[in-house]
């Protein structure tokens, strides 16, 4: 696994709206090409793919 990384404000804006706890979420890849964030959660490590405009 990566390196997991803290949140920047737009990140959290997307989690956010997409209805998860921002606080419980590491980021741990962007994909600006597909316009994706992929997010791991702290403790169960489950994997989260989110989509951004």
């Amino acid at each position: 696994m990566k390196k997991l990384k803290k949140l920047t404000r737009r990140q959290i804006q997307v989690l956010a709206n997409a209805g998860y706890d921002f606080m419980e979420y590491l980021l741990e890849r962007q994909n600006d090409k597909e316009h994706t964030y992929t997010y791991v959660h702290r403790t169960t490590k489950e994997v989260l793919v989110l989509n951004y405009k």
